[in-house]
This record gives structure tokens, sequence and C-alpha cells, in this order.
């Protein structure tokens, strides 16, 4: 084999090679901007589930954006508005905007995010502290709603007890009084001398 012939020959394996590599690094670049993508929309739906909280439009600086601007913010839904040097306004989904933007963004709205996000669980912890105090003061007066009611209760048993028996007397009590009552003459009759005179006593009724 000639000298041309083995530098033509190792010039396409080499050239073979550089396109193996190139598709490699295509594939690699094309799976890097897949993740970037999905971090993107990661990141911003975190952003926007922690704004939806706050409920608050927060103020961008120009100078995260890297752009020249009059104005810009992060509204709900995680959407970027940016009012330009004339006035116009665009917007666009943060999840949409170039990987470095995203991270500015976040970068300078995290701070203030943080801020609201605190502030309010202050707000609602004061509020569940309220709702617990008065639940406990419930409490406690139905408990001592229930005492009242159950002293009230033995209080009736007892005088039921003490009626008792006064009633069960009743009858005794009636008993005595028609034995006490007067029987007839004859019934009544103690006859105190003899026989004799007792039989007397008989005949002249």
């Amino acid at each position: 084999m000639s000298q041309g012939q083995q530098e033509k020959e190792n010039n396409s394996v080499g050239f073979a090679d550089s396109l193996r590599e190139i598709q490699g690094e295509y594939m690699m670049l094309g799976e890097l901007y897949e993740k970037q993508k999905s971090y993107g929309q990661r990141l911003s739906e975190m952003m926007k589930t922690m704004q939806f909280e706050v409920d608050t439009v927060i103020p961008i600086r120009p100078e995260a954006l890297g752009r020249p601007c009059r104005a810009a913010y992060l509204v709900s839904e995680g959407v970027v508005v940016v009012f330009d040097s004339s006035g116009a306004m665009t917007s666009k989904p943060l999840s949409t905007l170039p990987s470095e933007s995203i991270i500015s963004i976040i970068q300078e709205c995290t701070p203030e995010l943080q801020r609201l996000l605190t502030e309010k669980r202050r707000t609602e912890s004061n509020k569940v502290k309220s709702m617990e105090r008065v639940l406990k003061e419930l409490k406690k007066a139905q408990a001592t709603f229930k005492q009242t009611k159950r002293d009230e209760g033995v209080a009736d048993e007892d005088e039921e007890e003490a009626a008792s028996p006064s009633e069960a007397q009743g009858p005794q009590k009636e008993a005595a009084e028609v034995a006490a009552q007067p029987r007839n003459s004859r019934d009544s009759f103690a006859f105190r001398g003899s026989f004799g005179e007792k039989q007397a006593a008989q005949v002249s009724q």
C-alpha cells in the first residue's frame, strides 16, 4: 500500500471517529437541554405554589433580568411581567425563560417570598392559638355544666330517699288511727267483777 493510500485511510478513520464524537456530544447536549427544561418547570411550579400562599406581586430588579427595563414583576401563576423603557408590557411564564434568567429571578424573589411566608405563618399561628384558648374555655364550661347536672341529680335522689320513709309509714299510721278509734259499747265494755255479776249484767242488757 502506498503512503498516499495509507494517509487517506487514516483520514477516513479519523473523520469517522470525529463524527461519532460529535454525535455523542450532540446527544449529551440534548439531554442537558431536557434537564434544564425539566428543572426550569419544577422551579417555576415551586415558585408558583409559594407565591399562591402569599397572593402578592413581587417586584424584580432589572438587573436580575439581565436587560434594561422600566419595571418587572413576578405575578400569580409564575408569570414574569416586564415593562420596557417605552412602557410596553410583555409577559411570559417563568418556565419559558432561559435557565440563567430563571435562576436569577428565583434568587431575586426568594428573600421576599421567605419574609411574606414567615409573616403569614405567624398570623395563622396566632389564629390557631386564639382558637385553642377558646376551645379550652369551652371545654371547662362544658365540664362545669356536666358537674352541675350531676350534683342536681344527686340532690334529687337524696330528696326522694328522704321522702320515702314517711310514705312507707303512711299505711302503718292509718292502721294505728283505725285501731285508736272507739269500738262499740259491747266490744269495748270491760267488766270488772265476779262471774255472777257479769251474767246479771248481760241479762239486764
